[in-house]
């Protein structure tokens, strides 16, 4: 069985603070959700946010598994290379 070199990524604490641009939306969307005065406003509102979650949910899959991709070549090309 191949030995695997285990690699760690560590990451501080504040790499998963909101950003200023962050709590502006955050505010801009709640004001707007609590200002709501229909139904079908609330469900479009609704759908428009969950639209933006999952294309956050796939651009992170995309950038996971292009960093696992390169990770798998990095540690190929060094074993390789021993």
């Amino acid at each position: 069985m191949p030995s695997f070199r285990l690699v760690e990524v560590s990451f501080d604490p504040t790499d998963f603070d909101p950003t200023l641009e962050d709590e502006f939306t955050l505010t801009a969307v709640s004001k707007e959700i609590e200002n709501a005065k229909d139904i079908e406003q609330l469900r479009q509102g609704a759908m428009n946010l969950l639209k933006i979650c999952i294309h956050r949910q796939v651009v992170i899959r995309g950038l996971a598994k292009r960093l696992a991709q390169f990770e798998t070549h990095e540690i190929t090309k060094t074993q390789h290379q021993e």
